[in-house]
């Protein structure tokens, strides 16, 4: 304790002292894909760097001389700034900003506020929006959300635990351990030099603290329990260790295993996340198996602090045991009804999976408010199209400049302008003849490029003629339907060249990649998941049915959030209480924090009850009763838990950025059914109607009739 201490001051006056941070994290993977490739040959060929572009949007009536100069002078990473023109009238004006593509995309992403100043200081009218602002605006209001929720997590969670464990004293256990994990996770990171990325910034902090309390909450309640059938401290630190000490041990290493099969993908994006997963839930067992009962044993005797209200709670949670093993009984008396009613349930709730879609959105994560999205649908709405996200391809040719290299592009560029998703196409040809720009490009390479137009630079290469850009820009970036059909456009194109190739890209197509990238091996991640439980439950219960239960139930609650999510954002149930926006399609990213966060926590309890029923069989061999048992003596420890994340995830359901808005609601939506239909119904009545058989083959027996009633 006396370590733990120093080591706790130490890392707390690092963090307080030192100047470093945890730097961001730039997302990566999927590199042997053709919009990786031209993600590369943008950035090592025309010096542009992909996703850090910026734009601004003027009233008509301001003039934009002296923007550039003044955007230049206060952001350094500014390499250029660009008027947009196209051939129909507009009421916005807008100028693209362009970075130098050596400086990082976080570093990019880090400057808005900066860019936003110098703007209102030159026109109070004048607005930031694109790539770099979206990303900025979303993680800026994910961190006021997580401070929201923290806030209101803090009170309630405060509360559960003095009901819970009967004492204000040590209620604030889970709370000292979830706050020393945390720490030692962010002294570590600094440490390392470690990157960080938002979405592992947050979760990492909401799965150290949910776990620190639920292995708290198993630990202290068991610590309470064989103290109060009169025990002493050793017998209780013993019997807590061997009992509730494994199921901890169990359930981390299960989320362990089965975190690990998520690192298979070739996205930085998760292959960090579940890192950092591992740090925390291995920061979270020591907390729990050796620090928790080191404070448990000596600081005995301040526990039941203040002792009126530990005394008034302990008989009303007499009471409530009661009333749990009234409840527990019935069901179990009255399995098939449950089994039935829980089955039809969760038939209603998967049945809207039959719709299910993903997209890949890169400005409709950003928040509704945020200035950013309204300069963007005001974009949308004057009819400028997908200005800021185009598919950008690379045709490629010994000479883009030959007769047979422009005929073939000429083609191109007629064939994309005519398809109905297309605004419009940027590339070396345009709606005039052939003819001309033959004879116009013959000439140029005849000058040797000398006195080139700015425009005719933003497509080739004056010295690598070996390769040109074309972009397409969409009618509306945020209809990912409109993207899949250009693309296809795009690749029918490329099947028709004779003489040159074509790739396809885009900042879009690359988020695309590594949405695929995610998903690509899920069958093998599935089967490594349920392989991973089947063996340390099989092993910790001496069972087979146990294990292969726990596997398949655990995905329940998954499959009944991802019923409620298409429900909520994709038909728009509930629109007009949660604000939130309907894209006909779920974010990418929200299935895989949904099960990373899910799939831990419901294994834990899934643990924790079996444990409980698996005890009791081992003394009496009465399956019921031991169904009964287990139930009651672990359903108000899951309540009080699955209550506190509720309280940590309610409020994210009404913000502004539809991204969290996914992840908030898929949350509470799986944890509400975890804690009641899988938990209070589905888990025992199938437990009861298999009786004996859970434990098959090792603790088979025949049933006792006598016993069993």
């Amino acid at each position: 304790m006396v370590g733990w201490l120093i080591f706790f001051v130490a890392v707390a006056l690092y963090l307080l002292l030192s100047p470093r941070q945890a730097h961001e994290m730039e997302l990566s993977g999927a590199t042997q894909t053709e919009a990786a490739q031209v993600q590369r040959i943008l950035t090592e060929d025309f010096a542009l760097k992909l996703g850090g572009t910026a734009a601004v949007v003027l009233p008509q009536s301001v003039s934009g001389a002296g923007l550039e100069s003044h955007l230049k002078a206060a952001v350094p990473e500014i390499q250029a700034v660009q008027a947009v023109q196209t051939e129909r009238p507009h009421q916005w004006q807008l100028y693209k900003i362009v970075f130098s593509p050596h400086f990082a995309l976080t570093t990019l992403q880090n400057q808005t506020p900066h860019l936003r100043q110098a703007l209102h200081q030159w026109h109070p009218q004048a607005r930031l929006t694109g790539s770099t602002a979206f990303q900025y605006d979303t993680r800026s209001e994910s961190k006021k959300d997580a401070q929201r929720s923290e806030n209101f997590a803090f009170l309630l969670s405060l509360l559960v635990l003095v009901l819970t464990f009967g004492a204000l004293s040590t209620a604030c256990l889970p709370l000292l351990l979830g706050g020393s994990v945390l720490l030692c996770f962010q002294g570590l990171m600094v440490l390392l030099d470690a990157p960080l990325s938002p979405v592992s910034r947050i979760l990492t902090s909401l799965v150290g603290l949910a776990l620190s309390i639920d292995y708290a909450l198993f630990i202290v309640s068991r610590f309470q329990e064989e103290r109060a059938q009169g025990a002493d401290l050793q017998k209780a630190w013993s019997s807590t260790l061997y009992h509730t000490g494994q199921t901890v041990l169990f359930s981390g290493l299960i989320m362990l295993v089965s975190l690990s099969a998520l690192l298979i993908p070739e996205v930085s994006l998760s292959r960090h996340l579940m890192v950092h997963l591992m740090v925390i839930i291995g920061l979270s067992l020591f907390h729990a198996l050796v620090l928790l009962p080191l404070l448990l044993v000596y600081g005995d005797r301040w526990w039941h602090w203040p002792g009126f209200l530990s005394r008034w709670i302990t008989r009303q949670r007499h009471r409530n045991q009661v009333l749990w093993y009234r409840f527990s009984t019935h069901v179990v008396h009255h399995a098939k009804l449950y089994f039935c009613f829980s089955l039809m349930a969760l038939a209603l709730l998967v049945w809207p999976l039959q719709h299910f879609k993903i997209w890949s959105p890169v400005n409709g994560i950003a928040p509704r408010d945020a200035e950013s999205t309204q300069a963007y649908t005001d974009l949308q709405k004057d009819h400028w199209g997908g200005e800021l996200l185009p598919i950008i391809a690379v045709y490629q040719h010994t000479n883009v400049f030959s007769g047979e290299a422009l005929t073939e592009l000429y083609a191109l560029h007629q064939h994309l302008a005519q398809h109905p998703d297309v605004y419009r196409v940027q590339s070396l040809v345009g709606s005039a003849p052939l003819a001309s720009y033959q004879t116009l490009y013959q000439g140029l390479q005849t000058l040797g490029f000398w006195g080139a137009p700015e425009i005719l630079r933003q497509v080739v290469h004056p010295e690598s003629p070996q390769q040109t850009l074309v972009y397409v820009f969409p009618k509306d970036t945020q209809a990912p339907e409109a993207h899949t059909r250009i693309m296809a456009a795009l690749g029918s194109e490329k099947t028709a060249l004779q003489h040159g190739d074509l790739l396809r890209g885009g900042v879009v197509a690359r988020v695309n990649d590594l949405t695929h990238e995610l998903y690509r091996e899920l069958p093998l991640m599935l089967c490594l998941i349920i392989g991973g439980v089947l063996l340390l439950l099989g092993w910790h219960f001496k069972s087979i049915v146990f294990p292969l239960k726990a596997a398949l139930i655990n995905f329940v609650p998954i499959l009944g959030a991802f019923g409620v999510l298409v429900w909520v954002f994709q038909e728009g149930w509930g629109q007009s209480v949660l604000h939130s926006t309907v894209n006909g399609a779920v974010t990418n990213t929200v299935p895989l924090i949904l099960f990373c966060l899910v799939f831990g926590l419901s294994m834990d309890y899934e643990v924790l009850m079996i444990g409980r029923i698996h005890e009791h069989y081992q003394k009496h061999r009465q399956a019921k009763a031991a169904v009964i048992h287990g139930l009651a003596q672990s359903g108000s420890l899951i309540t009080s838990a699955v209550l506190i994340l509720l309280g940590v995830f309610l409020p994210g359901c009404f913000s502004s950025s539809s991204q969290t808005q996914e992840i908030c609601v898929g949350i509470v939506a799986a944890m509400f059914l975890d804690a009641t239909l899988v938990r209070l119904f589905l888990v025992p009545s199938f437990m009861a109607l298999m009786g004996h058989w859970n434990w098959w083959p090792f603790f088979h027996e025949q049933q006792d009739p006598q016993a069993e009633a």
